[in-house]
């Protein structure tokens, strides 16, 4: 029973912290959603800003495999093949839960990188960042193969990286905000047109 009121704890705080943000979610409101008083809540966490970390943590890991995986089963593919593929996967990322609480998710990663908690911002961005530059150099790896090969076509790595990385980003919060209703096949011909019109500009004579 302790372990899943515990596992109860986390879902709940998750959404506050996606809805409302982690400033505005109070221990009060985790407790209430949890159906316990605020002192027995202490049960189970020492601190909301323990329990943000433990959610973190556990979104954090989900995510490290996810790619960890995507890059092995890449590895034999074209550079181009194989940056088209990780940036589909990472934009479809998909997850054992029910679509409600893949949203949520989804946007609490949302806001917390774009609107970090100033009690947790410095050791949030820095985590998120050295994951990303890790990641970032994988990224770096196949474009230097696809140069190497004439795939790709010559220019500043970081200016690459980062134009990849604008395109990812930008296309997965359009995702979220305005595209949350579409049919799955909709969403992937927007991946899929976004793609052509990078690759355009990236690839090789």
């Amino acid at each position: 029973m302790c372990e899943k009121t515990r596992d109860k704890v986390k879902k709940v705080a998750l959404s506050l912290f996606a809805k409302n943000g982690y400033d505005v979610t109070s221990i009060e409101q985790i407790a209430t959603g949890v159906g316990i008083k605020k002192s027995s809540l202490y049960a189970f966490i020492t601190s909301k800003e323990a329990l943000f970390w433990e959610i973190y943590e556990d979104c954090e890991s989900q995510y490290s495999d996810y790619m960890e995986q995507l890059l092995k089963d890449s590895e034999n593919m074209l550079p181009s093949e194989r940056l088209y593929y990780l940036f589909k996967h990472y934009l479809i990322f998909p997850t054992h839960l029910p679509l409600e609480e893949t949203m949520i998710v989804r946007t609490f990663w949302i806001r917390i990188m774009y609107f970090p908690p100033n009690v947790v911002k410095d050791r949030l961005l820095a985590r998120a960042l050295k994951n990303e530059m890790r990641l970032g150099e994988k990224y770096k790896e196949i474009i230097q193969d696809g140069m190497r090969q004439g795939i790709i076509r010559e220019a500043p790595l970081e200016d690459m990286v980062l134009s990849y990385y604008s395109l990812r980003q930008g296309l997965y919060a359009l995702m979220i905000v305005f595209m949350s209703d579409l049919l799955e096949e909709q969403k992937l011909d927007h991946i899929e047109r976004s793609w052509h019109i990078f690759w355009l500009g990236i690839k090789g004579d």
